[in-house]
């Protein structure tokens, strides 16, 4: 077997359609929606919440790259699936920011995430993916049953029962094994790209709806542009070299290896950079609240911490793809826990969004420095 058979991936999309990008689009309001909770309360419980709701909402919006990874989107019948799939992420989207309360939310979460669930284990069918399907599908359907069981408790058990069902996906390519799916490297690699890029997008919108608020011109100018700094240098470390290597290096593992592969880096270490970015998309509102002055509790901790996650995930990622951690993005994660702290919590919201952004901008030029 030559090393062009042992990584082609036949049944596999070549490219990202545009029917995806619609789909991405509805999956990421379901992403705001979740930071909400912690843009509402800036507590450790919220900030818990939104980490398990996060594992839930990305195990399926993964599931589903892996979906139109092997789907015809040319056909009526795939097209149909993809956008009931993406009606499940809507009905989800509404009912999150009012599901740990009264009422039938948590219901409708539940519903919303089962339609997610079924109509993914459905499309699989007919596919390159029906054997791995049917050794993960009754796993995620088990998942999504806890998750609709959540909506009948009290909602003080709730998070108990989505922290289940997240620990339930976490585990299951370890209990299922997780090959049998065709992985086409060019495909994957640009549809999990455009969601940190619209991802990034929608928190900087969010970010600068809520500077456009206040009344200060100094807060809404430069608090606004030293967000903005933020969120493109945060798009350089991924899309300035990290993206273009993963697709090459994802495109020699062999084939029937790629899977795992995929689902430690596309998966696991993914869901902490979208972790990092949404916690740090919070945190930038939260500076800018306090842009003349100290910020206390946890809404101190809401921007290192994001920015810390994010160079974490972004190393694991490259971890898992390259063989290596890359000690320049680990130390800067820990630089930006050690000194963007302090400057919220003693000086200003101001102070903390202008560390964070030397903090990334020395590691852009010590990468670039280190590539040339």
């Amino acid at each position: 077997m030559t090393a062009a058979d042992e990584t082609a991936t036949p049944g596999a999309a070549e490219s990202v359609r545009p029917l995806e990008l619609f789909f991405d689009l509805v999956f990421v309001f379901t992403i705001t929606q979740v930071a909400s909770i912690l843009t509402a309360a800036p507590t450790l419980s919220n900030l818990g919440r939104v980490a398990v709701l996060l594992v839930i909402i990305w195990w399926m919006y993964s599931g589903y790259a892996w979906l139109t990874n092997a789907l015809d989107l040319d056909r009526t019948g795939p097209r149909l699936l993809v956008l009931t799939g993406a009606a499940g992420f809507f009905l989800m989207s509404m009912s999150v920011p009012k599901a740990t309360g009264p009422g039938p939310w948590a219901l409708i979460l539940g519903a919303g995430y089962l339609l997610v669930v079924t109509v993914h284990l459905l499309g699989f069918i007919g596919t390159s993916g029906h054997r791995g399907i049917l050794r993960i599908g009754p796993l995620n359907l088990a998942s999504a049953l806890v998750v609709l069981a959540a909506g009948a408790v009290p909602p003080h058990a709730r998070p108990w029962l989505w922290a289940l069902a997240a620990a339930m996906e976490a585990l299951t390519p370890l209990v299922s094994g997780g090959g049998e799916f065709a992985v086409g490297a060019g495909h994957f690699v640009e549809r999990h790209g455009l969601a940190v890029l619209i991802v990034l997008g929608e928190s900087i919108t969010e970010v600068g709806a809520a500077t456009s608020r206040g009344d200060s011109v100094t807060t809404s100018v430069v608090g606004a542009l030293l967000a903005l700094v933020l969120s493109a240098e945060m798009w350089w470390l991924y899309f300035g070299r990290e993206e273009r290597e993963s697709e090459a290096r994802l495109d020699r593992v062999p084939a029937r290896r790629r899977p795992r592969v995929a689902v430690y880096s596309f998966g696991y270490a993914y869901y902490v950079v979208i972790l990092g970015i949404v916690v740090a998309a919070v945190g930038m509102e939260k500076a800018i609240d306090a842009f003349h002055h100290p910020s206390h509790h946890l809404s101190a901790l809401l921007l290192p911490l994001g920015i810390s996650l994010y160079l974490f995930g972004l190393a694991w990622f490259h971890r898992t793809l390259a063989g290596s951690w890359p000690p320049a993005r680990l130390t800067a994660a820990l630089a930006a826990a050690a000194l963007v702290t302090p400057a919220a919590a003693w000086s200003s919201g101001a102070t903390a969004l202008a560390v964070a952004a030397l903090v990334l901008l020395a590691l852009i030029l010590w990468e670039g420095r280190r590539v040339r």
